[in-house]
């Protein structure tokens, strides 16, 4: 009896502790804070929550609940509803909507989501939207555009390496509503371009991006802004874009005027190390943060390995990089280095740093050691 009653406590407890687990996260809503939105029909907004073993299998995890909270310029908080909306990850995303006739006659709404967890009464509200702004969520309520507007989209592939053309893509129906995109012409041999209408009666704020090898890889940096016009003009050429914001070629931007052996040097004096020096980093050369360029010995604990940029490269190209040790394997825990390329850099430079920046002293290296290291880097 005893045994048996033991049991029942044990299992109660446990129960109990289920229930008590308490939402982990709430976030990534959408729009994002400072958002432009027209009062043209009810205002989406979507939310992410997570909550351990619940909301990581597939569907809508069980006992939890999400309410919009929107405040229109001068008025008095107001609350909506939220449904599932879909899986994202092992997250649960929510949507709700602000009605038109609260966006009429403002000039903004401040949103919030908060989540109830009805397992254990607790409520969790969202921590940001998806750039981490902290709520409240303010979107600007504008005009629309009165007509039909066609935009030019150009951009310069130089310095990415692409496998079919690249398309725009962004939160407008005209350019996919984050969908399929539009393709881009190709004008030139890394020049890419096409003209888009978007309607009348468009949010003249849009965001866009480019995705390259026929839309199918995105552009790692945020979102563009396109803003469109209210005052009746009918055409916009924005200017050119560069994929990833690279500094722009194509014979649009900049470009070196000389040829620039960079040479980048670490000190390995009182460093443990097992093998191969490397040095890694944000540049092709120096495998695009891959496997790093293999470093000679030219002085007594001093490693080097050399990288080349021709004329014509679009600049100034900043260029971030860091060293490894033991045999490439082990990463230095300082932040990463940063050299930009301009055409004041001289013809052969040398950037020497010590292994995290400590305290350790190498020879300098004449100049012969230099060249005849970067002679030998042209060869491995």
């Amino acid at each position: 009896m005893r045994k048996m009653l033991l049991l029942a406590v044990l299992t109660a407890f446990a129960l109990s502790g289920a229930a008590q687990a308490e939402i982990g996260w709430a976030g990534n809503a959408y729009p994002n804070h400072d958002a432009s939105i027209t009062p043209t029909g009810d205002q989406f907004v979507v939310a992410q929550v997570w909550k351990d073993g619940v909301t990581d299998p597939p569907g809508q995890g069980a006992d939890i609940t999400a309410t919009l909270v929107y405040t229109p310029e001068g008025g008095a908080p107001m609350s909506v509803a939220m449904s599932y909306n879909t899986d994202v990850g092992a997250n649960d995303e929510y949507i709700g909507y602000i009605p038109q006739a609260d966006l009429l006659g403002v000039a903004f709404v401040d949103v919030t989501v908060i989540f109830d967890d009805l397992s254990d009464g607790t409520q969790f509200e969202i921590t940001g939207d998806q750039n981490g702004t902290p709520p409240p969520l303010r979107y600007h309520i504008v005009d629309v555009t009165p007509v039909d507007v066609d935009v030019t989209f150009t951009l310069c592939m130089s310095g990415q390496e692409f496998d079919g053309p690249p398309c725009v893509i962004g939160g407008h129906p005209a350019i996919g509503d984050w969908g399929a995109g539009v393709m881009m012409n190709q004008i030139d041999t890394e020049l890419f371009e096409v003209t888009v209408t978007f309607p009348a009666g468009a949010n003249p704020g849009v965001e866009y991006k480019f995705k390259r090898d026929v839309c199918n890889v995105w552009e790692d940096v945020g979102n563009r802004l396109l803003t469109l016009p209210t005052d009746g003009t009918t055409s916009v050429v924005l200017d050119p874009d560069s994929w990833n914001q690279l500094p722009i070629g194509c014979g649009l931007g900049n470009t070196l005027d000389h040829r620039v052996e960079l040479c980048m040097q670490v000190c390995m004096v009182g460093v443990d190390n097992t093998g191969d020096v490397c040095v890694t980093g944000g540049h092709p050369d120096l495998t695009d943060w891959g496997t790093g360029l293999p470093m000679g010995l030219v002085g007594t604990d001093l490693y080097q390995g050399c990288i080349y940029f021709e004329p014509g490269e679009p600049i100034p190209l900043t260029i971030e990089f860091k060293f490894r040790k033991d045999g490439c394997e082990t990463w230095e825990s300082v932040g990463n280095r940063v050299f930009v390329l301009d055409n004041s850099a001289a013809d052969e430079v040398t950037v020497t740093y010590t292994w995290d920046d400590g305290d350790g002293v190498c020879d300098p290296v004449a100049t012969q050691d230099a060249n005849w290291s970067s002679v030998k880097g042209l060869f491995r």
